[in-house]
C-alpha cells in the first residue's frame, strides 16, 4: 500500500486501521475498491466477510465458554470427592486400614483402574502386610531416576515397575507414581491405567499433591503413636 510514494506496512495498515474504526463509514467508497476472496477463490462482499469472521468469534468464545463451564463442574465434583477422601484419611486410626481405606477410594470414587500403597523398608515395626514392603534394595534402583527431578511422575511404565507394583500379568501402560512425603518411612503411592492417556506429563497434579501431603501426615502420625 502507498500513501504519497511511500509504502506502508501491513501492520501499520492495521494500526491505522484500528485507531480510526469510523474509516470506513466516512470513506464508504473505499469499501467498492476493497477485494476479498475466500479460500475457494470466490470474491465476497466486505461486509459478509466481516460477518462470517464475527460468527467465526462467537462460535470460539461459545466453544471455550462450554469448556469452561464443563471444567468448573467437573473440578466442583473432584473437590467434593477429595474432601470426602481427606476425611477417611484423618479419620484412620490404624495403618493398614489406612493405606487400604486410601486405595480403594481411589478405585471405587476416583475412577482410577489400580492403585497401590507401598513403603520402602526392612523394619516390621510398621505392622504392614508383607504385599506392602518393597526392600530398599530393590526399590532404590527401580525408583531413583523416577524421583530424580520430581516427586509426581506421569506417564509410561516399565515392564520392571509395573510386574514389582502391580503384578507380571498387570497391563499397565501409564501410571502416575507418587513419593510419599512421610518422614517415618519411605514409600510410594502408585496409580495405574491399562488405557494410554490417563496419566501423561502436564497434567494438573494440584489435588493429588494434596492428597499426598495429609496421608503422608497422617502415616507418620500412626507410626509415632504406635511406637
Amino acid at each position: 500500500m502507498k500513501i504519497f510514494n511511500k509504502t506502508l506496512k501491513p501492520e501499520e495498515v492495521i494500526i491505522f486501521l484500528k485507531e480510526n474504526p469510523d474509516f470506513f463509514i466516512e470513506h464508504p467508497d473505499a469499501i467498492e475498491s476493497l477485494e476479498i476472496k475466500q479460500e475457494s477463490g470466490e470474491a465476497v462482499s466486505f461486509i459478509e466477510k466481516q460477518v462470517e469472521l464475527i460468527k467465526a468469534k462467537n462460535l470460539e468464545t461459545r466453544t471455550k465458554l462450554k469448556e469452561f463451564i464443563i471444567n468448573a463442574k467437573e473440578n466442583e465434583i473432584l473437590f467434593i470427592k477429595i474432601k470426602k477422601l481427606i476425611s477417611v484419611i484423618l479419620n484412620s486410626k490404624d495403618l493398614e486400614k489406612l493405606l487400604n481405606s486410601t486405595e480403594d477410594f481411589f478405585e471405587k470414587e476416583l475412577g482410577s483402574e489400580k492403585c497401590k500403597i507401598f513403603f520402602f523398608t526392612q523394619d516390621d515395626l510398621f505392622e504392614v502386610s508383607d504385599e506392602r514392603v518393597i526392600q530398599p534394595e530393590i526399590a532404590t534402583p527401580a525408583f531413583s531416576s523416577i524421583f530424580k527431578d520430581k516427586n509426581i511422575y506421569l506417564g509410561g511404565i516399565s515392564n520392571e515397575v509395573a510386574s514389582l507394583t502391580f503384578g507380571a500379568k498387570a497391563s499397565v501402560k501409564e501410571s502416575a507414581i507418587c513419593k510419599l512425603n512421610s518422614k517415618e518411612v519411605a514409600g510410594i503411592l502408585i496409580l495405574g491405567s491399562s488405557s494410554q492417556k490417563k496419566y501423561t506429563s502436564g497434567q494438573d497434579t494440584l489435588f493429588l499433591n494434596f492428597v499426598l501431603e495429609v496421608l503422608s501426615h497422617q502415616i507418620d502420625k500412626l507410626i509415632e503413636v504406635r511406637n
